[in-house]
């Protein structure tokens, strides 16, 4: 037998292996070697290696796919890099739903797979089906648009009275009867909301066909009944899994009770010998609490996409203290929602060069007490929720939680927030002086990259984060409102946004902003971006203190360029040697005295008379009347700065441009 102490590499194959195997080869062989069939085999025999005195580098080559049940704890280890033997292979967090048979189901000519018994003898009940390699739909009622709500437990007087204000929450809703008459096992869909910058989903507990009252699993987060008094918002909701919707190709519908799966194929080529699906039973494929521990190269796939939240924020711990409730969404960003891949307690760990996609919620969470994490090289889509989310213990916790020093670079992510539509790109909250650069965000329902955790001018843990080089587009698809591109909140000292590309955002209501500095949010450096394209203006701060806005080009066709929307007595955010320019618009919105405006470059070229800025009375402002009503404002001059192809996102300044004059530096302008 091969001696343990002159290896580098093991083996795993759940085809091939056998756990009573060395791992120390690909292939068995007559004496005892050959893969073992687990992980968990793989990661045992590693630690009988170092309690050995084996201390070098090892690697656990994957050969093949390897399917989970539950996810692989990679605990008290160090030093091991897991990759796909031969450069390819699959992690799958499923079950491999076979036997595929020609059916009929709602009139519609289908494929029927009838699932195993489930050990503990219950019923099957998972979020998403993956289908050669692709997410099938869900069945939706109505197919387009949405359904009214009539009434709801938060404004009915019992017992949540209308002072609570946004934080009323219902655990019921009445609908029309006549709008659910034609939908059969309703107790197997799932309602789904959106109000508010948050998207809400539940399991239906009970419904009351005569009344049309129906009870919700998870209670509300936000009151249903609109936003700051905006009836338009009141939120409207849909179904999902209606076996009536069942029509359409790539649709899938799974009969609880029976056991029993339902798909249309996509297409002729999709047949009972060639449909290869995954069902998942996992929410985790990787739990990592160690050092030097790297994914490297794999296929990571399906996990759960169901969740539901237990965060009670401060608002709502009176509200509730005499119940521990469940609820259908977090307060922002789905931010309590488990990774397919966690780290906890890690250091100097890595996921590089993976394809992660057909997860949920989130596909990578870094969690307390992480430093040193690298997640790069990765692409990163079709995810329920968000991509990557850090978190890290708040101001003034105890130092084994705190989290900082991760890199998060190269990264394609996108089309996420498949089931949760809040879900961001990159979500950091309480974790300092990490790098998330050089990343391409795009196709998003919410924020492309939020960082910070605190509302408000409260000690923060989020500090020195940089925010570099990343391109931010189509973000937003007009399903939710107050998000940006960018996003922060709270004190952060030391943390820059630079050299970012900014584009093409939309909202529900309000608040499609290109970078957003949000309640409090301060001591912050916004330079050498390019911002564009955005359904609000490019910048906005909320309120906050100390920012410095420097070397930015703003280009805003359907709003002003730049806002702060809440006065403050106290030291004012300073734009430096912008470019800020409209078509059509003032240059400046809201409250001009909260910021100063030196030795920008401002133009509106949809008109022969740029407006700087306009008062709550209508009077226009010059760039010269403005200076004089505003006297901290000084050096700024309203010309044209010479942008060679503003249409096609081309922002290099013609040889002739008057910006040198400036000192204007940005090298960040093609788009």
């Amino acid at each position: 037998m091969l001696k343990r102490n002159v290896v580098a590499s093991l083996f795993v194959s759940q085809t091939l292996g056998d756990d009573s195997y060395s791992a120390l080869t690909p292939l068995p062989d007559a004496m005892g070697n050959g893969p073992v069939r687990s992980l968990e085999r793989a990661i045992e025999i590693i630690k009988e290696m170092r309690m050995g005195g084996l201390d070098n580098p090892l690697s656990i080559s994957v050969i093949g796919d390897y399917c989970l049940n539950a996810p692989v704890e990679i605990k008290d280890v160090e030093r091991i890099t897991l990759e796909p033997f031969s450069g390819k292979g699959r992690i799958i967090g499923g079950i491999k739903v076979g036997g595929w048979e020609r059916a009929e189901f709602n009139g519609v000519p289908c494929l029927r797979a009838r699932l195993p018994e489930r050990s503990d003898g219950g019923a099957w009940d998972f979020t998403d089906l993956f289908v050669n390699g692709k997410r099938a739909s869900v069945t939706r009622y109505p197919k387009e648009g949405t359904l009214e709500i009539l009434n709801s437990e938060e404004y009915s007087g019992d017992p949540m009275p209308p002072e609570h204000g946004m934080w009323g929450s219902s655990r019921w809703i009445t609908v029309k009867p006549e709008d659910l008459a034609p939908v059969d096992n309703i107790l197997d869909a799932t309602v789904n909301y959106n109000h508010w910058w948050i998207d809400e989903h539940s399991p239906i507990e009970s419904y009351d066909r005569e009344s049309g009252k129906l009870t919700m699993a998870y209670r509300s987060r936000f009151a249903l009944s609109g936003m700051y008094g905006k009836s338009s918002s009141a939120a409207k909701y849909y179904l999902t899994n209606v076996p009536n919707m069942f029509s359409s190709p790539s649709e899938w519908y799974l009969d609880r009770k029976a056991g029993i799966v339902y798909y249309i194929p996509r297409d002729a080529g999709e047949t009972c010998d060639t449909v290869v699906a995954f069902a998942p039973v996992t929410d985790k494929l990787f739990i990592i609490e160690g050092k030097d521990v790297k994914i490297r190269g794999f296929e990571l796939t399906c996990t759960r996409g169901d969740y539901a939240s237990t965060h009670l924020v401060e608002q709502q711990k009176e509200m509730f203290r005499d119940e521990d409730p469940r609820f259908g969404s977090d307060e922002q960003s789905v931010c309590g929602a488990p990774g397919a891949i966690y780290f906890g307690r890690a250091d100097r760990c890595a996921i590089e060069n993976c394809s992660i996609h057909g997860v949920g919620v989130h596909a990578i969470e870094i969690g307390q007490g992480c430093r040193h994490i690298r997640i790069e090289n990765n692409e990163i889509y079709d995810v329920c929720a968000g991509g990557i989310k850090i978190e890290g213990g708040e101001a003034g916790c105890d130092g084994s939680i705190v989290t900082s020093d991760c890199i998060i670079r190269k990264n394609h992510i996108h089309d996420c927030g498949k089931r949760y539509e809040a879900g961001c790109g990159i979500l950091v909250m309480h974790a300092s002086n990490n790098e998330i650069a050089e990343n391409e965000i795009h196709d998003l329902a919410y924020s492309g990259i939020s960082v910070g955790w605190v509302w408000g001018y409260a000690d923060s843990s989020t500090y020195g984060n940089i925010i570099r080089a990343n391109h931010v587009y189509n973000i937003g698809n007009g399903s939710l409102s107050d998000m940006g591109g960018i996003y922060t909140l709270g004190r952060q000292s030391g943390t820059v946004i630079s050299e970012n590309r900014i584009h093409d955002v939309k909202c529900l209501e309000y608040g499609a902003w290109g970078i957003y500095l949000d309640e409090g949010s301060s001591n912050i450096t916004v330079e050498k971006n390019v911002v564009w394209g955005t359904g609000k203006e490019c910048i906005h701060i909320h309120w906050g203190t100390d920012n410095t806005v420097r070397n930015n080009i703003f280009l805003s066709e359907r709003s002003a360029a730049a806002t702060v929307s809440i006065r403050e007595w106290h030291h004012p955010s300073v734009f430096e040697r912008n470019i800020m320019v409209t078509r059509g618009q003032d240059i400046v919105h809201g409250r001009p005295w909260d910021c100063t405006y030196h030795d920008n470059i401002m133009f509106d070229i949809g008109s022969e008379n740029t407006v700087v800025y306009r008062d709550e009375e209508g009077k226009c402002f010059d760039v010269e009347s403005w200076q004089e009503s505003f006297p901290q404002n000084c050096g700024n001059v309203i010309k044209d700065p010479g942008i060679m192809d503003v249409s096609n996102g081309d922002f290099r300044l013609s040889d002739s441009s008057v910006v040198k004059e400036f000192g204007f530096e940005n090298t960040n302008k093609k788009g």
